[in-house]
C-alpha cells in the first residue's frame, strides 16, 4: 500500500511540475506499471473522427522499444479486442488469460512480436465522454490482476483523463486566440498583400516595356522582381496557414549541425553581397536528436534571414551556434548578429503576429509561426538585444 501512494504521490508531483503532455503521460503511465508490478503499460486515445482507438504511450522495458514503436502504428476499431471492449461497454476489464478469452484479438501480438498473457484495462472518462483506455499487460505475479489492481488503476485512469482534458482544452483556447489575432491582422496582411502586388505590377510594365524595345536586359530584371514577389506571396499564405493551424511536429532523428549548416550556406549568397559574414559555430558533441527537421529549419532560417537583414552597415556578422544545457538534456540554437538591435518597447511585441520591424519589407509573421513551430516541439525562445548593439535569438528543445 505504501508503494502504490508513494506512486500516486509522484505522479501528484508529475502534474504539478510538468507542462509537456506527451512527458507527463509517459511519467504517468511509467508510474502505472511500476504501481502494478506490470511488465508494460499503454495508454491508447480515442478518435471520434474515425471512431478508433490509437495508442499514444506505450511503455516497458528499454529493450521493448521496437514493440512500443510498432505498436504505436496500431489502430483498433471500438469493440475490437479487449481494449475496444473496454472502449465501447465502459467498464473495467481484468483478464488473467487472454487466450482463452473470446474477447482478445491476437493481431497485435502477430503484429509486434510480444506475447501477452494478461490484461487490465480501464476506459478513462471525463463527464460523459470517452477520453481513452488505460491498459497493464503482463502482471508479474503468477496469480495475475487483482481487484484491488483495478481500483488503484481506475484512479490513475481519472488522473490521465483529466491530464489529456485540460492539454485539449488548453489546446484549443491557444488555437482560438491564434484564429483571433489572425482576423485582427487582417488589414495588415491586406497592406502586406498590397504592397508585394504593387511590386509584381511594378515588374510586369518593365517586362512589358523591355519586350516592346526588344530589351533583353530589361525583361530579366522585371522577370526578377515578379519571381521574388511571388515567393514572398507564397511565404506569406503558408505562415499564415501554419500560425492559424494546430499542428503535430513530424519527428525524425536529424542533424542539427547540417540543418544549421544548410541554412548559413542558403542565407551566404544574400550575405555576400552586403559584406556579410554568416557563420556557423557547431557544438560537435551533438548527436542525432529526434525532431521536426523542415520545422526547425524554416525556424533557423527565419532567425537567420533577420539577423542578416538587422547587419545595417558593412562588415556585419552573423553567427548560427548549437550547442546542449541540463546536462545534455536540452538542445539549444542561437543565431546572433551585431546589427542595429531592437528597442525595448519593440521587444515586447516580436512575437505577436503581423508584427515587424522591417516596415513594408517585413510581413509580421516569421517569428510568430517560429515561436509556434518550436512551442509544438515543447521548447521556448528567447530574445536578448541593446538597441544598437546587436541582437541574440536563442531556442531550447527537449532532447528526444
Amino acid at each position: 500500500m505504501t508503494s502504490e501512494i508513494d506512486h500516486l504521490y509522484r505522479i501528484e508531483k508529475f502534474l504539478e511540475s510538468m507542462s509537456d503532455l506527451n512527458t507527463l503521460l509517459e511519467a504517468i503511465i511509467r508510474e502505472c506499471s511500476a504501481a502494478l508490478d506490470a511488465e508494460s503499460s499503454s495508454l491508447a486515445l480515442y478518435d471520434d473522427k474515425t471512431d478508433e482507438l490509437y495508442f499514444y504511450v506505450v511503455r516497458g522495458d528499454d529493450e521493448e522499444r521496437e514493440f512500443e514503436n510498432r505498436l504505436k502504428s496500431f489502430r483498433l476499431k471500438m469493440g475490437a479486442g479487449i481494449v475496444g471492449w473496454c472502449a465501447t461497454h465502459r467498464k473495467p476489464v481484468i483478464i488473467n488469460d487472454v487466450y482463452s478469452d473470446p474477447r482478445f484479438d491476437p493481431n497485435a501480438d502477430k503484429k509486434t512480436g510480444f506475447v501477452t498473457r494478461s490484461i487490465l484495462a480501464v476506459p478513462m472518462i471525463r463527464g460523459d465522454r470517452l477520453v481513452g483506455v488505460v491498459e497493464a499487460v503482463n502482471k508479474q505475479d503468477e496469480a495475475g490482476f487483482s481487484e484491488h489492481d483495478e481500483k488503484v488503476f481506475s484512479v490513475l485512469a481519472a488522473q490521465s483523463a483529466l491530464v489529456i482534458e485540460n492539454a485539449r482544452l488548453q489546446q484549443e483556447s491557444i488555437h482560438q486566440a491564434r484564429l483571433s489575432a489572425m482576423g485582427q491582422g487582417i488589414a495588415g496582411a491586406a497592406h502586406c498583400i498590397k504592397n508585394i502586388l504593387n511590386s509584381i505590377g511594378g515588374g510586369e510594365f518593365v517586362i512589358q516595356t523591355g519586350l516592346k524595345s526588344d530589351n533583353l536586359s530589361k525583361v530579366q530584371r522585371g522577370w526578377e522582381v515578379m519571381r521574388r514577389n511571388t515567393r514572398i506571396m507564397k511565404d506569406l499564405v503558408l505562415d499564415m496557414l501554419t500560425y492559424s493551424k494546430a499542428r503535430e511536429p513530424e519527428l525524425e532523428p536529424s542533424d542539427i549541425n547540417e540543418i544549421c549548416d544548410d541554412v548559413r550556406k542558403l542565407v551566404a549568397g544574400k550575405a555576400d553581397e552586403r559584406n556579410i559574414d554568416v557563420q556557423l559555430d557547431r557544438c560537435a558533441d551533438i548527436g542525432e536528436v529526434t525532431l521536426d527537421p523542415k520545422g526547425i529549419y524554416r525556424c533557423i532560417l527565419n532567425l537567420a534571414s533577420n539577423a542578416v537583414d538587422a547587419c545595417t552597415d558593412d562588415n556585419g556578422t552573423v553567427i548560427i551556434a548549437t550547442g546542449t544545457a541540463d546536462n545534455g538534456d536540452t538542445l539549444t540554437v542561437s543565431v546572433s548578429d551585431n546589427g542595429c538591435g531592437i528597442s525595448e518597447a519593440d521587444r515586447d511585441n516580436l512575437f505577436k503576429v503581423f508584427f515587424s520591424t522591417k516596415g513594408s519589407k517585413g510581413t509580421g509573421l516569421g517569428l510568430a509561426v517560429t515561436e509556434k513551430i518550436i512551442s509544438e516541439h515543447g521548447g521556448t525562445i528567447h530574445v536578448a538585444s541593446e538597441h544598437g548593439h546587436g541582437t541574440t535569438f536563442t531556442f531550447r528543445l527537449p532532447v528526444r
